[in-house]
């Protein structure tokens, strides 16, 4: 690739990463939190002495501990971090285009992407997982392509580390593995297919290994120390099936599609297989794909702007788009198929430029915030007390501006584990969206006896009700034991949504 492709890529992250400087979301800060109880020496813990696994990316806090050892500020450290990652997964998608005509668009595409540039600047280990979801891609496809070769397991095996569904995509990789073993010629000199199965996971030892010692050792100390096999984030958010998560998660896909220019961008890796233009690394990328958007349907989505998880998987979908943009050029005419791909290229450059502007200059996503008088942190510092306890919505920013001694009850479930085992209910039926994960206890919370509640407070009504966002919170703050107990503290945009105790 030569300086000018570089500088042509660079200036496009550069400007996008400055378009979305000020980009974070509050659930940051929950895994912040952890990473300063764990540097204090209190254990990777949110309160002291509540084994809780409120986090979902262990590799990413592993990251950002020696950063804050060094006093880094976490936000800080965590986009400084983030854009070396997403650096590096610009330099694989190129590497990942290589075979297809005018590599270098891929890489293009991908810098343009908002949900790329500004979660890399969201503080949350979504470049993490992109750039070692591409890593483990590439690395995998050149194993096949030669025949030989282990590493990739090894980066699977972090993958699994910096999010739960990076399993997900080791087991791809295994079953594309081993069906291309079982198929191919050696495997075949093996009569009965549980015969060549052996013979196959004996030679792939190593692959295999590499995994093993990078995920098991921590899969154990998971079980031992938090006593659940998954993080509690999983069970907070799991709708446990209910026809609500599917409804949620197909929508979520939808609205990341029409974010990144419509159906047509997406659909376009089908044209490789209507073609019949793949190759088997298109192939494997074409699988991944198709199998993470279902389980996103299943898991039903997620409420972050700017579509982190469509941002998981950016680089692999639009190497796939990128070779059906330039399959479709070929196909279309042959003597001008360059010029006819570069055309398609820059239609699609300036729909994702456009949607990038769109998100923050119109609906203000990443603008930086501008309170108007006191904001509920100001009052929590002022006000706060040993021995307090504070119930939260927003786990991560309140939270993490307190002592790490102050106990934090999180209503929504995500760092408490008695909340995010309850069973899902939505009130709201199939089509409403206000119940959130559909998991809350109003008693539980009351019987936490916290001084300070924080909830997502719109408006009061004549009649006294206090108008909420979410099904939680406008059963809590309607509640007569809340409201015999708790007052607000101001009816202001900054403070309308905290309370303290009156007792």
């Amino acid at each position: 690739m030569r300086a000018l492709d570089w500088g042509i890529i660079g200036a496009l992250f550069a400007s996008q990463l400055w378009l979305f400087q000020h980009f974070s979301v509050d659930d940051a800060f929950i895994t912040f939190r952890y990473v300063r109880q764990l540097v204090a020496g209190n254990g990777l813990v949110y309160n002291i002495g509540e084994r809780v696994e409120g986090y979902s990316n262990f590799l990413w806090v592993m990251l950002l501990a020696p950063a804050h050892a060094l006093g880094m500020e976490l936000l800080t450290a965590a986009r400084l971090i983030a854009i070396i990652l997403s650096a590096g997964t610009l330099l694989i998608t190129y590497r990942l285009a290589a075979d297809s005509p005018l590599p270098i668009l891929a890489p293009v595409l991908l810098a343009a992407c908002a949900p790329f540039t500004a979660w890399t600047m969201g503080g949350l280990e979504t470049a993490l997982f992109a750039f070692l979801l591409t890593a483990a891609a590439y690395t995998f496809i050149r194993e096949e392509a030669s025949g030989s070769g282990s590493a990739s397991g090894l980066i699977f095996g972090l993958l699994a580390l910096s999010r739960p569904e990076g399993v997900l995509f080791f087991g791809l990789a295994l079953a594309y593995r081993l069906w291309h073993r079982v198929t191919s010629g050696n495997a075949t000199t093996v009569s009965h297919w549980s015969h060549r199965l052996l013979h196959i996971l004996r030679r792939e030892w190593r692959w295999l290994a590499g995994f093993a010692i990078v995920f098991a050792p921590h899969f154990l100390w998971r079980l031992s120390y938090y006593g659940w096999p998954l993080p509690n984030t999983v069970y907070a958010k799991s709708m446990g099936l209910h026809p609500r998560a599917f409804v949620e998660g197909a929508y979520y896909l939808f609205e990341g599609m029409t974010a990144l220019g419509g159906p047509g961008f997406v659909l376009l890796p089908a044209a490789l297989v209507a073609l019949k233009a793949h190759t088997p690394r298109h192939a494997f990328l074409l699988t991944s794909c198709a199998a993470y958007a279902l389980f996103v349907i299943i898991g039903g989505g997620d409420w972050m702007p700017l579509h982190r998880f469509w941002a998981h998987i950016l680089p692999l979908l639009i190497v796939l788009a990128h070779r059906g943009m330039m399959t479709l050029a070929g196909f279309m005419a042959t003597s001008r198929s360059a010029l006819i791909g570069i055309g398609l290229t820059l239609v699609q450059l300036a729909v994702l430029l456009f949607n990038a502007l769109d998100a923050r200059l119109v609906r203000g996503i990443g603008q930086p915030i501008a309170p108007q008088g006191q904001t509920m942190s100001d009052y929590l510092r002022a006000h706060w007390q040993p021995g307090d306890v504070l119930a939260v919505t927003d786990a991560g920013w309140l939270a993490y501006i307190l002592p790490l001694e102050a106990r934090v009850v999180d209503m929504f479930g995500l760092t408490d584990a008695h909340i995010a085992h309850l069973t899902p209910q939505f009130p709201g039926g199939l089509l409403g969206r206000g119940d959130g994960f559909g998991k809350w206890d109003v008693d539980y919370v009351l019987a936490q006896n916290p001084r300070f509640i924080q909830a997502h407070v719109i408006a009061k009504a004549p009649d006294g009700t206090f108008i909420a966002d979410n099904t939680s919170n406008r059963l809590l703050v309607n509640d007569p034991r809340f409201k015999a107990r708790y007052r607000q503290v101001a009816d202001t945009p900054e403070l309308r949504g905290l309370f303290e105790s009156v007792r």
